[in-house]
């Protein structure tokens, strides 16, 4: 049962934000320091998950989709789902800024406001019905990110990160719009339920299917498929740490979201050669992603080639599509969360003042140093390439799976193949931190704040590995998982 017409429920969750964002920035108006600002988003985060965690029981238990503005805003258990994925994303965030905001010189009130309003754009975007409401929600997510990426002034690293992202992003953005401008002439609607009934009805057209391919380009790069992915090792490498961290949680979860709704909805509806467009998209997303990494002597450049890979394995649970893709995507974004949230985290407190200090050499003898850190980071890089008993490795059990289960048994043949393959770069860093003899002083930062976060992502990393049931079944309690199915 879709209950119609505006539901002013539905859109609470990122309202909850918003309304945080609006008091955060009036408390940055009179604080230089930060911490009311802190404490401001973390209230409003925990209220704001207390009321998707309410609305998420009450449509598993009801099986009703929620629609705000007619069919462009829906919650459903995909959206609401992935909304955890984005809250999760952001309190590691803040935890792991706390302090090392203060410590780095970057300490500003607005840092969290910014936060707060990239969530807030990224939970809309995960709930979108509607190709305007995408568009808009997209931007105001990015705009917010564009900003934290250059958040560290007089560095060329970070000055790089934020022009290369906001260039390239308005880039895709162009291709977005022009993208939507095509499939409205084709169909003559913005909601993705009326598209897909318009295209099954007078087919796809050539305005159609150029459209889609616009479309899928623009979310493409937001996800970092290849060949789409060009700013990702250096936007992730001169952002602050704590900035990446966040956004390759909360940005790539959102942006998944909306592909795999767009896909559902009425990709499907494309002819077959979109289809094989998009798996070559995937096949070299696999490819360059692990080989990227392979190539890496710096852990955050490789966490960022690793991020374009892992975008290749959450492809195949979009080539899947509805029901089992969705669910597929989701169980292994939450995982992705936590475990690439926590080796961020751990970066925060082994590099300097300026994020240097992440090559190989200088994590040697970091697990006599510092065992507690070369631990966590040793759960987070085995759970990243697929360990049993570990979250990461279920993941990618239920992507593989979902393609098969399509007939995709080929693409998911390879992408076992580079599974395999990315061991060599993620086990190095565990090598490096755990039989190699410190080669320089190691940096002693502390940070209780950090410290818990690591904690909650080292305990959410085992607790999916060993216990993977109770979140997929949750998943799976949802009759409505994506508009139109």
């Amino acid at each position: 049962m879709i209950v119609p017409d505006i539901n002013f429920a539905a859109f609470l969750p990122p309202f909850v934000l918003l309304i945080t964002s609006v008091i955060a920035i009036f408390f940055a108006l009179f604080e230089r320091e930060s911490t009311m600002t802190a404490l401001a988003s973390l209230v409003g985060l925990a209220f704001a998950l207390i009321v998707n965690l309410a609305l998420f029981l009450q449509v598993i238990t009801t099986g009703e989709t929620y629609t705000s503005f007619g069919l462009q805003y829906i919650s459903d258990t995909a959206s609401l789902g992935f909304n955890f994925v984005i809250l999760i994303g952001l309190a590691l965030a803040i935890l792991m800024s706390y302090d090392y905001l203060r410590r780095t010189g970057l300490e500003h009130p607005e840092y969290y406001p910014l936060m707060l309003l990239s969530s807030t754009g990224a939970m809309v975007l995960a709930a979108a019905g509607d190709l305007i409401v995408l568009l808009l929600a997209l931007e105001i997510m990015s705009l917010a990110v564009y900003v934290l990426s250059a958040w560290r002034q007089n560095a060329r690293e970070s000055e790089e990160a934020g022009m290369k992202y906001f260039l390239l992003g308005a880039f895709a953005s162009a291709f977005l719009i022009y993208g939507i401008a095509l499939i409205y002439g084709a169909t003559g609607s913005f909601t993705f339920t009326e598209i897909a009934g318009s295209l099954q009805t007078n087919g796809v057209g050539p305005y159609g299917l150029l459209g889609s391919f616009m479309v899928l380009v623009g979310l493409g790069f937001k996800v970092a498929l290849a060949p789409f992915h060009q700013w990702a090792p250096d936007v992730y490498y001169g952002a602050p740490t704590a900035v990446t961290g966040f956004m390759s949680v909360v940005v790539k979860a959102a942006a998944f979201a909306a592909l795999l709704r767009v896909t559902a909805s009425f990709f499907v509806q494309m002819p077959p050669v979109f289809t094989q467009a998009l798996i070559v998209l995937i096949v070299l997303t696999l490819f360059i992603g692990n080989l990227g990494a392979l190539l890496q002597n710096s852990v955050k450049r490789m966490l960022a080639y690793s991020a374009v890979a892992h975008a290749g394995y959450l492809g195949l649970a979009v080539l899947a599509s509805g029901t089992t893709g969705t669910q597929a995507a989701l169980w292994y974004l939450t995982a992705y969360a936590f475990m690439n949230a926590g080796a961020f985290a751990v970066l925060t407190l082994v590099t300097d003042n300026n994020d240097h200090g992440d090559s190989l050499e200088r994590l040697a003898g970091l697990g006599r140093s510092r065992p507690l850190l070369a631990a966590a980071m040793t759960v987070f890089l085995l759970s990243l390439a697929g360990i049993p008993l570990l979250g990461g490795f279920v993941g990618k059990i239920l992507v593989f799976q979902a393609a098969i289960q399509q007939g995709y048994l080929g693409l998911a043949i390879f992408g076992i193949i580079t599974s395999i393959v990315a061991v060599v770069y993620y086990v190095r860093p565990v090598a490096y931190m755990l039989f190699r003899e410190a080669e320089y002083q190691p940096v002693d930062t502390k940070s209780r704040t950090t410290g818990i976060a690591i904690g909650i992502a080292v305990v959410a990393t085992f607790a999916l590995g060993l216990f993977p049931g109770w979140w997929y079944r949750l998943l799976s309690a949802g009759q409505q998982v994506v508009a139109g199915m």
